[in-house]
Order: C-alpha cells, then structure tokens, then sequence
C-alpha cells in the first residue's frame, strides 16, 4: 500500500468524475474499470503493481465512490464516460482491464469503438453465466416485470453501526481477502453518516439492472477487435450467482449454468480473439480474494 495516487476529477457529461492516478504517464495506459457497488481504491493492490510498466488510471464509475451521483447508470452511460475520460486524459487508445459492471462499459467501449481499446481484460465480466441463445419475448416480459417492481421502489443505503460491523460483512462474504486489504478498502469505500457507516454507492445505480438487455451486451463482443482475456472465480457460480439469481429465477428465461468449458464455448465464440483463465478458490471477487494469480494474468496478458 505504499504508493500513493494522484486523486483527480474531471467533468463528464452529467457530473463530475473522480478517477486515480498511478504511475508515469510516458508508460502505456491502462484503465482500471470497478464493479457494482466497488470504488478504485478496489484496485489499489493492482493498480500499484501493474504501475511499475503502465500509467494506470482508476476512475470511480458514476454513482460510485468519490464521483457525483448522477443517474442513469445504464451500460451505454457508463461507456460514454469512459470514453471522455480517456479523451481527458489524452488517450487515443488505451488498455482496459474490468470487473464485473465495469466489463459491461469495457465491453460497450470496445465492441462500438474497436479504435479505442488496445487489449481488453474482463474479470468475472460475462455477467450471469448462462447459455448463449435468444430471449424470447415471453420470458423477457416476465423478468421484466420482476424488475419494474423493484424500480417501483425507492432504494435506500444500507447503514452499519460501525466499521467493524462492515469488516465483519466483508470477511463473511469474502473469506479469503486479506485483512489488511479489506480495511483499506472498507476505509476508502464509505462515509460516515448520521445514520451510521454508509458505503458510498448511490442505491440507485441498481438501475443498470433493469436496462440490461443481454443478447445486446453480448452482440457487443462481436465488434472487438483486440485480444482479449476473460478471466473467471472457479466458485464465482455457487458462491455468487446462485444467491443473486436462484433457481427458478434464471437470468430473462435463461437458466443459469455453472462456469465450464459447455456454457462458455458459445460465448467465446462471439470474439474474434479471447482467451479464458479459470482461477480456483475464489469467486465473483477475484481481485479480493486471489489478486496474485490475478495478477500473474494480467502481467502476462498486457
């Protein structure tokens, strides 16, 4: 945790981004894109190691971390402020690594502007695992309507008591981080309210949910044009997704399939070029939970 980043904001289209800055800026760039309800500070064990040969930037995505709240958090959204953060930054083209939601804007940035991205690293960033196959009209009326309810509701943030209370949460969800890490991050990833401890995220972002379409997400793959390396937590399917999404719910009328060579062969396929890293004992939260081998990849793939 020694080096310490540049912290800096730029102004995007509906508010003000604030992103991190590590390294020398005369390296190739990287960008470090974060998941749901994450900040880049999740990045900081990555984005420290990966500076000593890249200039690495960390943007909190909108509603998220030190960035303003400013909906809508849909996939297209979050790309274009990708894209005017690499304009800001002065990046033709650049790397980018990202998890989860990140890989959604990843996807969309590299998929529509193949120009704009150099190599592409998607960590746990095919969404739920499933088949791939067509929704049909039926189903997606029925997972819609599911979801329109949850929008009828107006979310609020979850408040701890204290931050033990949250290091607590996050040692149950994540078993294998480190402590040292998780403190850190924890630190970096919530205010401290009237209310109690709060993360930083906007409750609202959840709405990125309910304008996911996910035959679109993945014809995104098709327009890639870099090399790109998709990486999954071996345990990322009963640890994560089964909770997310369990059965009977499936992800609009698909069923979900656990992680293997099957369910990912017709996924793949949509790219012109994509390797796939398994990593075992960990799951949605590879970066947390097995950063090294994540990082031997990345080294290895950049």
């Amino acid at each position: 945790m020694s080096v310490r980043p540049e912290s800096r904001t730029f102004q995007s289209v509906a508010g003000e981004i604030h992103f991190l800055q590590y390294g020398d800026d005369r390296l190739p760039p990287v960008l470090l894109l974060h998941g749901h309800t994450d900040c880049a500070w999740s990045w900081h064990h990555i984005s420290t190691a990966l500076s000593q040969s890249h200039f690495v930037i960390a943007p909190d995505l909108r509603g998220h971390g030190d960035s303003d709240w400013c909906p809508p958090y849909s996939d297209q959204f979050l790309a274009g402020d990708v894209l005017n953060l690499m304009d800001h930054c002065g990046f033709e083209s650049a790397s980018v690594i990202a998890h989860s939601l990140g890989s959604h804007a990843a996807s969309f940035v590299a998929g529509c502007f193949p120009e704009r991205v150099d190599r592409l690293a998607l960590v746990e960033g095919f969404g739920p695992p499933r088949e791939a196959g067509t929704v049909g009209a039926i189903q997606w009326r029925k997972q819609t309507s599911g979801l329109i309810d949850i929008a009828r509701t107006m979310p609020t943030q979850r408040s701890f008591a204290s931050m033990d209370e949250v290091l607590k949460r996050f040692e149950k969800l994540y078993p294998n981080l480190d402590k040292d890490l998780a403190t850190f991050i924890i630190e970096k990833s919530v205010r401290v309210s009237e209310h109690g401890v709060e993360w930083k995220w906007d409750p609202m972002t959840r709405d990125w949910i309910t304008t996911a379409d996910p035959d679109r997400f993945e014809q995104t793959w098709e327009g890639i044009e870099c090399a790109t390396v998709a990486v999954f937590g071996q345990e990322s399917y009963d640890r994560f997704w089964t909770k997310l999404m369990p059965p009977g719910v499936g992800y609009f009328g698909v069923d979900l399939s656990p992680v293997d060579d099957d369910v990912l062969a017709s996924r793949v396929g949509r790219f012109k070029q994509c390797q796939v890293e398994i990593i075992d004992d960990c799951g949605h939260m590879v970066h947390y939970e097995q950063p090294q081998k994540l990082l031997e990849i990345l080294r290895n793939f950049l």
